[in-house]
C-alpha cells in the first residue's frame, strides 16, 4: 500500500487496511491464510543468508508467518511500537515477556490484582528455577513502587486498569520510577485495547494483550501479544518465541486480523451500553459498589482522564449481602451467562473471589460477593431487564 505513513495516525485506517499488501496477494481485499509449516529457497546461499526480520522473506512456521505478520505490522502501529509479537496465548505472551527481560535472582514489583495465573507463574515456576523474588504492592500510589523497588528490580508489572477492583496506576509515574533504576515496565492493555490507552507513550517498555479478548471479539479463538519500543528487546523477544515454540497458528492469526477490522466499533458500543448499566448499578438500593473507571464517583477518575480515551464492556460491583446472595443472583441471570473470560460479544458473569479466603479478599481489596460482569452487544435495556429480574429474586 502506497504511503503507510499517513495510516500511524489513525486507528481506524490502521486496523481496516495497514500492513496488507494487496499486489501480493493478487488483490484480494482480505489477505489468505498462509497455512504451509515452511518456505523453500532457490539456493542454500539465500537459505543461509535469510534475514527473519525482512517482511517479504519466510523460512518455517516457528519463526515467522505473512497472515501472523500481518496482524503484528498491526498491533505494532496501534501501539505506536517499534515491532510487535503474536503468541499463541496471552500467557505464553506473558511468560515470554518475563523470561526475556530477568533473569537467576531478579527482583519483579507487581501488583497485587494481576492477572492470576502470571503470579502463579513468578509465585512458582520463577521463584523455584530462578530464584525471582517479588514484591507485590496495591499499585494505586506511587510511593508504593518507589518503596519496593531495588538496585536488583528488573521489572515492574502493571494491569491498568485490573480487571476484578478496576483500580488504575499511575504509568508515566511507574516508569520515570523503574527507570531510575533500570527495570523495565510491563503492562496488561487488554481492558482499554490500543485504541482507548497507548502506554509505551506514556513510558511502559512492554504492552501485552491477550486478544483472546477484544481484538478477537468473537469468542472463538486464543492468542496474545506483545508490543515494544526498543530495538534490542524486540530481538530478544523474537528469539524466546522462536526457541519457546509460542507463536499462533496462521488461522488464529487471521482470526484475530478480521477482529481488528471491527474492533474500534465494537468496544465504542460496549462502552456505552457499560456506562448504561453502570448507572443503573450505582443507583441501585442493593448495590454497596460499582467499579467502573468510566463512572465519575470513582476514585481514580482524573487518572483515567490523563491516560485513557476511553472504557470498555467490563466491570464489577458489590451487593449489599453475602456471598451466597450474589451467587444467586449470578445464577439467576439470563442473558448474562456464567464464564471466566470476556471481550466478546456475549455477556458475561462470574464471581472471582467467591473462593477466596477472607485474608486473601482483603489483599485483592474485593469481597467474595464481588460480581464481575461483562457488558455484550446484546443491547443495555435487554441487560438492564436482565439484572433487574434477578435482583428481584433475591
Amino acid at each position: 500500500m502506497s504511503d503507510q505513513n499517513q495510516y500511524l495516525k489513525n486507528s481506524k485506517l490502521i486496523t481496516a487496511h495497514y500492513g496488507e499488501e494487496y499486489e501480493h496477494y493478487y488483490n484480494a481485499i482480505v489477505p489468505p491464510v498462509f497455512m504451509n509449516s515452511l518456505n523453500v529457497f532457490e539456493t542454500l546461499d539465500e537459505y543461509y543468508e535469510f534475514d527473519r526480520r525482512d517482511k517479504h522473506k519466510y523460512c518455517y512456521g516457528r519463526v515467522q508467518n505473512p497472515t501472523v505478520r500481518i496482524l503484528e505490522d498491526k498491533i505494532r502501529a496501534l501501539e505506536h511500537g517499534l515491532g510487535a509479537l503474536a503468541f499463541a496465548s496471552g500467557m505464553a505472551a506473558a511468560t515470554t515477556a518475563v523470561l526475556s527481560v530477568c533473569k537467576a535472582g531478579s527482583h519483579v514489583v507487581c501488583i497485587h490484582n494481576a492477572y492470576g495465573p502470571l503470579k502463579d507463574f513468578l509465585n512458582g515456576y520463577c521463584r523455584e528455577h530462578m530464584n525471582i523474588s517479588v514484591t507485590y504492592v496495591e499499585g494505586d500510589r506511587l510511593e508504593e513502587f518507589e518503596a519496593a523497588v531495588r538496585e536488583d528490580t528488573d521489572l515492574v508489572i502493571l494491569e491498568s486498569p485490573s480487571s476484578v477492583i478496576f483500580s488504575l496506576q499511575d504509568i508515566r509515574g511507574v516508569a520515570e520510577i523503574a527507570g531510575k533504576c533500570g527495570a523495565k515496565v510491563y503492562i496488561d492493555n487488554t481492558y482499554c485495547t490500543s485504541v482507548y490507552q497507548q502506554p509505551l507513550d506514556l513510558g511502559a517498555d512492554i504492552v501485552m494483550h491477550t486478544t483472546s479478548k477484544y481484538i478477537g471479539g468473537h469468542s472463538d479463538v486464543i492468542g496474545g501479544m506483545l508490543a515494544v519500543k526498543d530495538p534490542g528487546l524486540m530481538e530478544r523477544l523474537l528469539a524466546y518465541r522462536e526457541l519457546f515454540g509460542g507463536i499462533p497458528g496462521p488461522m488464529e492469526a487471521w482470526l484475530m486480523i478480521r477482529g481488528l477490522r471491527t474492533m474500534e466499533v465494537r468496544i465504542a458500543k460496549h462502552q456505552e451500553t457499560a456506562m448504561a448499566v453502570a448507572k443503573f448499578l450505582e443507583n441501585h438500593p442493593r448495590v454497596r459498589k460499582v467499579n467502573y473507571p468510566g463512572l465519575p464517583s470513582h476514585p481514580q477518575y482524573e487518572l483515567m482522564k490523563r491516560q485513557q480515551s476511553g472504557n470498555t464492556g467490563l466491570l464489577s460491583f458489590e451487593i449489599d449481602g453475602t456471598a451466597e446472595q450474589a451467587a444467586q443472583l449470578a445464577q439467576s441471570l439470563e442473558i448474562f451467562k456464567i464464564g471466566v473470560s470476556w471481550g466478546g460479544f456475549e455477556s458475561l458473569v462470574f464471581l472471582p473471589h467467591a473462593r477466596q479466603t477472607p485474608e486473601n479478599c482483603r489483599v485483592l481489596r474485593g469481597d467474595r460477593n464481588i460480581i464481575r460482569i461483562h457488558c455484550g452487544l446484546e443491547g443495555e435495556e435487554n441487560l438492564i431487564s436482565d439484572l433487574e429480574s434477578a435482583f428481584e429474586k433475591l
